[in-house]
């Protein structure tokens, strides 16, 4: 790259399975080796936590609410957000991360990040907090080494915020495979996990509210807490929301 893209070179589109691959190449380049908490799981050392994580990523989109990021120049796939809707599970389910968790996940890596997520989302229950029945999920946000500090991640988030406003109205569905079921579900809140300070700031750009702060010191992976691999810079991770 010779010049940093304008705003106006980057469009935001929903995720379609023909994006698969680009999509997929911006989680290897940027979120599996990049993002805090896959440092602190070494799921950045582990190809095959990596490809776990890719198909948890696949089945997300099938819901078909996640958005990509394409330069119009190039038609270059440069930033994702994989995004889903969440409901809640019964007293004695297992939810969706659970069950990956549990049937899909193949290594202590990709296992160790889903349980982060797993303990993340159980400490507090937006659920009842908010008193919604289902919200969208903001699940795993990246952008291209070459294009970051471009605003690209800012423009997911505030489209995926967009997005859950058009569901929640009926403006939008989602936007599912040909065969596939529409779920009736619309969000009433949406949430994330921000795991540095970079994301951090970009939530707090779009307006959400940071509902719970843990530090990093919490989290644990073969003996080490997360801190001892991410560093000082990025001490906690918070939960979000934004309602709608």
């Amino acid at each position: 790259m010779t010049a940093r893209p304008s705003a106006n070179d980057i469009e935001i589109l929903r995720y379609e399975d023909r994006y698969r691959e680009p999509s997929m190449e911006v989680l290897r380049k940027s979120f599996f080796v990049n993002e805090n908490v896959c440092i602190g799981t070494e799921v950045n050392r582990s190809p095959q936590a990596q490809k776990d994580l890719e198909q948890l990523c696949l089945e997300v989109a099938i819901g078909g609410v996640s958005l990509i990021a394409r330069h119009k120049p190039t038609g270059t796939i440069v930033g994702v957000s994989f995004n889903v809707l969440q409901t809640p599970s019964g007293p004695d389910d297992s939810n969706y991360f659970e069950q990956f968790r549990d049937t899909k996940c193949t290594t202590d890596s990709s296992r160790a990040l889903m349980q982060y997520m797993i303990t993340m989302d159980a400490k507090v229950n937006l659920f009842e907090r908010f008193n919604v029945t289902c919200l969208l999920e903001i699940m795993f946000l990246a952008t291209l080494p070459a294009f970051t500090g471009c605003g690209i991640a800012t423009q997911l988030v505030v489209q995926s915020v967009r997005l859950a406003e058009q569901l929640k109205s009926g403006e939008a569905v989602p936007l599912v495979a040909a065969g596939a079921s529409v779920t009736s579900d619309r969000p009433q809140l949406v949430s994330a996990l921000w795991t540095s300070r970079i994301s951090q700031r970009v939530g707090a750009k779009a307006g959400f509210t940071v509902i719970n702060t843990v530090p990093y010191t919490e989290f644990v992976f073969e003996g080490k807490p997360f801190t001892e691999r991410i560093g000082p810079e990025h001490p906690f991770s918070t939960l979000v929301v934004k309602n709608i």
